[in-house]
């Protein structure tokens, strides 16, 4: 039994130009909307409303979600609709919106739970999640990048103690996702960029994860494959078609890393983002380049084959790594994204007093599991000053 695993995804993920239109066919009774004001703004969360309504649903929508939302806004959409008792619940917009949705998930069904028996912070939740009786979830994507809506990972920002809480548990995987690139198709090109380098970090942790197997693989490969063609062109060229395939390969990727885990790209960019208030995919997409260098001393085959995925043609491993570590940092410039926290402008001062913080806070994320390196806490000081100062000495 030790060798059987399972393949887990959404029950149905619908897509394509006008599919926002599905929600007219969803069971159901009462739906809750929890949206952003930008959607709002732009109409999207009141067309999602009205095609509920054409399916008879009565329809609430709570748009008061932040970025980077707080367990605050979660308890007050709580506060507001838990007598209105959803059957259907909505999440609708970037990865903030379907993080709040999964929190308020948990918490409306289990009303005994609390958000801090659930989250995962300097060590495992305390209280599992029962799987859910009562509501339907579905996500729907207004960025390409996060994959909350096909994932189950949840993060959420608990102002007690000033710091991105993570919740982890298959449960919070979503009914069905929704991905109209309609939507996406609004996002600001700072937001493209930052969220590309998301997917894009998130496929290739999951393609070198140590939880990784055929399929989670062949998920991030795709996803790998798709961003590296359409990323750019999405971004410089405005093209529609490169969008809609930008949108649909976050999708993908985070379909891989659910199933295979991520890696320290991702623990040190949480802590990071923290720190000093970065957007977590322009984060990750710092980080990348030096974590490749960093993690090829345990994965450089792995590596090998994304770099032949994408254009190396030799078969020595080492240049493999530095071939994929340079398209990397050239997809980077063509998004018009720091290559250095230095280069980001965070102080230097500030940053290095940080690492040892962010050295012994590391150790007590789940993802540190599944990365292919066991790292020391020699690794994660060397890839912190490597990512500040622009070197990849990591060796």
């Amino acid at each position: 039994m030790a060798d059987i695993k399972k393949f887990i995804t959404p029950r149905d993920t619908v897509f394509g130009r006008g599919s926002l239109a599905y929600l007219e066919k969803m069971p159901g009774k009462r739906a809750l909307i929890i949206t952003d004001k930008n959607m709002t703004r732009l109409g999207t969360a009141p067309k999602a409303q009205d095609y509920l309504k054409k399916g008879k649903i009565e329809v609430r929508m709570f748009d008061e979600v932040e970025p980077e939302p707080s367990i605050t806004t979660v308890k007050k959409a709580l506060e507001m609709y838990r007598e209105f008792a959803p059957d259907l619940i909505v999440g609708l917009g970037g990865g903030s919106a379907i993080d709040a949705s999964k929190c308020f998930r948990i918490l409306f069904e289990n009303p005994d739970l609390t958000f801090e028996e659930v989250r995962a912070f300097g060590g495992p939740p305390k209280k599992p999640i029962p799987p859910f009786k009562t509501t339907v979830h579905i996500g729907i994507p207004s960025t390409s990048g996060t994959g909350s809506e096909v994932s189950w990972g949840s993060i959420i920002s608990d102002p007690a103690i000033s710091a991105k809480c993570l919740i982890a548990n298959t449960e919070l995987i979503p009914n069905i996702a929704i991905l109209d690139p309609d939507i996406a198709d609004t996002m600001p090109k700072s937001v493209r960029a930052d969220t590309g380098l998301d997917a894009l970090t998130h496929a290739m942790e999951a393609y070198v994860s140590l939880q990784g197997n055929d399929f989670s693989r062949g998920c991030a490969l795709q996803a790998i494959s798709l961003l590296m063609q359409y990323l750019i062109p999405a971004y410089r060229d405005d093209d529609k078609e490169a969008k809609e395939h930008q949108h649909y390969a976050a999708s993908i990727a985070a379909n891989g890393f659910s199933n295979s885990g991520l890696g320290i790209d991702h623990v040190v960019a949480i802590l990071i983002g923290n720190m000093f208030h970065f957007t977590h995919g322009r984060t990750c997409g710092i980080l990348l380049p030096y974590v490749i260098k960093l993690n090829a001393r345990a994965a450089g085959e792995r590596y090998a084959e994304l770099a032949r995925a994408v254009g190396y043609n030799g078969s020595c491993i080492d240049e493999a790594v530095d071939y994929l570590v340079q398209k990397v940092i050239e997809v980077k410039r063509q998004l018009d994204s720091p290559g250095s926290y230095g280069e980001a402008g965070v102080s230097e001062g500030d940053y290095v007093a940080k690492i040892p913080k962010m050295i012994e806070m590391s150790f007590g994320h789940p993802a540190m599991m599944s990365n292919p390196l066991k790292c020391t806490a020699a690794d994660i000081e060397k890839l912190c000053k490597a990512c500040y100062y622009d070197t990849y000495d990591l060796g």
